[in-house]
């Protein structure tokens, strides 16, 4: 045999023996980028659905962030009404021993002999007040911080244990043990606790 003659022979059985190894690996011509677009649509597939996932996640999570927004500010607006509740338990009066009662100037012009007294235990109308805002806290203890809502029944406690005068004025009062100061300066002192309780939660918003 020619060596030319032996030279094609050679390289047209490695083209045969190529091809072969060509079809084994990949399939027919044209078969790989038929396979390289249907993993392209795979991954595409995959892509979406994890963008709709995230999307998902996404709503949830700022639904969550919404409602928690709404339940502190829900709170903040609680503690504030527990917290003028107290204020509104600190408020004092001095009546002077003879003034009318629901008198303009209880004082009758003078310091002398005036007795310090809360607002609450000399005028029947403010308790009536506060009677009905002392109620519908109660009705919405849950909503609160239970240190707030705990000094609020120790306030409460404290009325039901020296009930609130009958009638109005510095004799009403006094007949009911609401002029004694260790009375006074006790009462003062839940409703500041009452009040203290709140704004140490309310520093933090």
């Amino acid at each position: 045999m020619k060596p030319v003659r032996a030279a094609a022979l050679g390289l047209l059985v490695g083209v045969v023996v190529g091809a072969a190894a060509g079809l084994a690996l990949g399939g027919p011509p044209g078969a790989a980028s038929g396979d390289g677009g249907a993993a392209e649509d795979i991954l595409t597939g995959m892509a979406e659905r994890q963008e709709q996932q995230l999307g998902r996640l996404t709503e949830a999570a700022d639904e969550a962030a919404r409602l928690q927004q709404e339940l502190a500010l829900a709170l903040f607006y609680r503690l504030q009404e527990f917290r003028r509740f107290g204020l509104e338990g600190q408020i004092v009066t001095w009546v002077v021993p003879g003034a009318a009662a629901g008198s303009a100037d209880p004082l009758a012009g003078s310091l002398a002999g005036a007795v310090r007294l809360p607002q609450l235990a000399v005028d029947a109308a403010t308790r009536a007040e506060w009677r009905a805002v002392s109620d519908r806290l109660t009705s919405i203890g849950a909503e609160v911080d239970p240190t707030v809502f705990s000094a609020f029944e120790d306030v409460l406690a404290f009325v039901e244990g020296r009930p609130w005068p009958e009638g109005s004025g510095l004799a009403a009062a006094a007949a009911s043990g609401w002029a004694d100061p260790t009375t006074v300066e006790t009462w003062l002192s839940l409703n500041r606790a009452l009040v203290g309780r709140a704004d140490a939660i309310l520093s933090g918003f």
